[in-house]
């Protein structure tokens, strides 16, 4: 039992506001768990009836509280620690009233009087009041006990079960309440109204009111039916294909060649996979027997060359990974073939077949779709890979989709740079840092502020006040 239910009970138990007034003045420290806090201050009203303890000069989580006065349900007390007690001079005032105090009339009595007398007779009176204190602690400890655990237990009471929802019919928790916040005065603050909660709130919701500024520092020339915000509150326009392109073709006129563009891609979504399969905890260079498995599903194209960038990452920071590619694939795309070449280099595996695909997978990168028109004998292979990973029941990333993706049931969408308007609100927009300069995004006429900060994948979410 918890000190604080030992000090109430006892106040049950007596019956009596002299046993209660005895606390009044003691300094005490209250712990109310980890969502209120500890509190430190002065007993001013202890009230047996509705079990709480009222408290002034109070701190909290030793900083000074602003109210006069606050009180404490016994329902949040978690643990209470005596600092100083008052009941020390409660005794010492009823002892001094009882001892009669006598001047010497004698030449003993003057003898007993001398330096040597009394030091002598001061200590026997300090050992006589340690004892009288042992005394009195153990007969308040044991009368404290007796009137915890001495009540008779019946074998009809352990026979019987107990009725919760007859007892606890019987406590009127509404009226209960009713009268406690009639009796409150204005400026009196009290802990039971704070445990309750205005409503609930999801993992990725913020508790604390108030609106993050909404912040337009990037500004398109093309038309965009779509925008999105980032957590610090910047604004995300959408893109169309054309646009995306352009952007393309104008940075590798600077340099950034498309095997730039491939390896931060890539680089980008190995990132986010790692991190949504749980970082450190999954991939760990001393628990090599639980490493993670990924599929890559790739296209004969450049966002295939992209999964399988992203297979080689995750493959060096020891997932085992898996890229399904159509078989002639490396014959039609010279990226393409290059970034085979170097994952075969690594301890992943390649295979053409969905059938050669692990039963076991923790995470599929889809890198099928294309910017560009798909071939038909290719959309049949597209299909059936979709097939076989909507059936593998393991979240899904869609790795630089079109606009238009809509045919997978995708759990998380990268789009690198800037993104296109996707019609889907079941999954979570990402876009990835491609390491384009400012100036080429100026040259096609966009106005362009780094939304990254310090992370080179951000999530987007819908703008509710273009929506």
């Amino acid at each position: 039992m918890e000190c604080s239910s030992a000090l109430l009970i006892q106040f049950d138990v007596a019956q009596n506001i002299k046993m209660c007034a005895k606390w009044i003045g003691s300094i005490i420290s209250v712990d109310c768990g980890d969502v209120l806090g500890v509190f430190e201050g002065e007993i001013s009203n202890v009230d047996e009836g509705n079990q709480t303890i009222s408290l002034i000069n109070v701190s909290r989580n030793s900083v000074k509280c602003q109210v006069p006065e606050v009180t404490l349900s016994t329902h949040d007390i978690k643990k209470l620690k005596l600092i100083e007690s008052t009941v020390k001079n409660y005794q010492k005032e009823k002892s001094a009233t009882s001892v009669n105090v006598s001047t010497p009339s004698s030449k003993n009595d003057r003898i007993t009087n001398s330096p040597l007398v009394e030091d002598d007779s001061k200590k026997k009176g300090e050992g006589k009041k340690k004892n009288t204190k042992r005394i009195e602690n153990k007969k308040w400890q044991k009368e404290r006990d007796e009137a915890c655990f001495s009540a008779p237990v019946d074998s009809e009471v352990l026979d019987s079960d107990f009725d919760f929802e007859k007892n606890l019919a019987l406590f009127d928790k509404r009226a209960v309440f009713d009268e406690i916040n009639a009796l409150s005065k204005g400026d009196h603050i009290r802990l039971v109204d704070c445990n309750k909660r205005t409503g609930k709130y999801r993992h990725d919701e913020n508790v604390l009111t108030g609106d993050i500024p909404i912040l337009r520092q990037i500004s398109v020339p093309c038309k965009h039916t779509m925008e999105y915000v980032t957590d610090t509150g910047l604004v995300v326009p959408s893109v169309t294909l054309e646009y995306k392109k352009l952007l393309y073709d104008k940075s590798e006129e600077a340099g950034l060649g498309p095997n730039v563009r491939v390896e931060m891609i890539g680089r980008g979504a190995c990132e986010m996979v790692i991190h949504l399969l749980g970082g450190g905890h999954r991939l760990n260079p001393q628990n090599t027997h639980q490493r993670p498995s990924v599929v890559i599903l790739c296209g004969s194209h450049t966002q295939g060359a992209q999964g399988i960038n992203c297979g080689r990452q995750l493959a060096n920071h020891c997932a085992i990974t898996t890229v399904l590619i159509p078989n002639l694939a490396k014959e039609s795309h010279s990226i393409l073939s290059n970034e085979l070449k170097l994952f075969g280099m690594t301890h992943g595996k390649a295979v053409h077949s969905i059938s050669a695909l692990p039963t076991t997978v923790d995470f599929i990168v889809d890198a099928l779709e294309s910017h560009e028109e798909i071939k038909q004998q290719d959309k049949i292979w597209v299909s059936n890979a979709r097939k076989w990973a909507n059936q593998a029941k393991a979240r899904i990333l869609c790795l630089d989709p079109p606009p238009n993706c809509t045919s997978t049931e995708h759990s998380f969408i990268l789009s690198p740079a800037l993104p296109f308007s996707f019609k889907t609100n079941k999954c979570s927009i990402h876009i990835c840092d491609i390491g384009f300069p400012k100036t080429v995004f100026s040259s096609i006429g966009c106005k362009y502020s780094s939304p990254f900060g310090s992370k080179f994948v951000i999530p987007l979410y819908p703008n509710i006040e273009t929506t």
